[in-house]
């Protein structure tokens, strides 16, 4: 089944904002001695900032939600959004990274059939065929990192918890920005992720003495600024943009990129190297992604004409 122009611009979205998580783990590293809950409150809080610009310059009034929307932003900005990046950190503090990526790929298929179950469709062999191999490849990439899979339970359960949250982007949000629209759902995601992320580091403060925030230095403000802008704020919106073209389905096949683009711009910028591991799960994703998106169109919502994306 050939995509059409509007699931060729989804592609291309849910793409560019794969490239640009890719670059999280470069600006990450500048972050590391910054505290790290009130350092994501600023991070949401500032692309808060940049949304509500971005909404003034587009003269885009925000509908006001309904008491289920606003249970569903608010669930996707504590689990998809505070949440996820908290228990990130915590799944590599208790076992490697490489093995909390096998984890995480198994994103595109935890996507499709939870979608499944909720739309009450049959996913297409295509599209279980392509999560498949997506969770296949990605393995085989974050595999060689760490040569061999060491799981421990507590390690286990934490790379669990951060898949929901992965999960959690695109099966929540896919009704919320249904609902509300991209720029709509993203800028009240993150409203909320930044207060309940400052919150969590006032309380965390008092109990431990740690420091809510500090001034950034000269390498650390660059790389809030971009964590704001790109990795929050313009992924955001392709991302949901990418939902409302292709599903919550297909548009999940992409997480499988996302540990390989995090790869490829280590070794960009030379803080690792590339194996013939990692490019065999490069090809394993590209594959997988390409057959799932020749599926049925089962969970994809029509052409929204009432709001522009974004």
């Amino acid at each position: 089944m050939m995509l059409d122009a509007r699931e060729r611009s989804g592609a291309a979205l849910a793409l560019g904002a794969v490239c640009l998580i890719g670059g999280f783990v470069a600006a990450a590293t500048r972050l590391h001695g910054y505290p790290l809950l009130g350092g994501q409150a600023v991070r949401y809080g500032l692309a808060t900032v940049f949304l509500l610009i971005w909404a003034r310059v587009r003269r885009h009034t925000f509908p006001r939600p309904s008491p289920a929307q606003t249970a569903r932003v608010f669930l996707l900005a504590a689990t998809g959004m505070a949440g996820y990046g908290a228990v990130l950190v915590h799944a590599t503090s208790m076992t490697s990274p490489g093995d909390v990526g096998v984890t995480l790929g198994a994103a595109p298929l935890v996507i499709v059939l939870v979608q499944s179950l909720l739309v009450r469709v049959r996913p297409s062999g295509n599209l279980i065929g392509g999560a498949l191999c997506v969770a296949g490849g990605s393995a085989v990439a974050q595999l060689s990192t760490s040569g061999t899979a060491q799981w421990n339970a507590q390690g286990l359960a934490w790379s669990c918890l951060a898949l929901t949250g992965v999960c959690a982007v695109t099966l929540l949000g896919a009704p919320a920005t249904r609902a509300l629209g991209s720029l709509t759902a993203t800028t009240y995601a993150c409203a909320l992720a930044s207060g309940m992320l400052f919150l969590a580091a006032v309380i965390n403060g008092r109990v431990t003495g740690a420091p809510v925030l500090r001034r950034p230095s000269g390498a650390e403000l660059p790389a809030l600024v971009f964590l704001a802008l790109g990795v929050t704020t313009v992924v955001f919106l392709m991302w949901y943009g990418a939902v409302e073209r292709l599903g919550a389905g297909r548009t999940g096949l992409f997480n499988g990129l996302v540990p390989l683009a995090s790869l490829l711009a280590l070794a960009v910028t030379g803080t690792t190297t590339t194996s013939l591991h990692q490019i065999a799960g490069a090809v394993l994703v590209l594959v997988g992604v390409a057959f799932g998106l020749r599926g049925d169109r089962g969970d994809t919502p029509p052409p929204r004409r009432s709001r522009p994306v974004g």
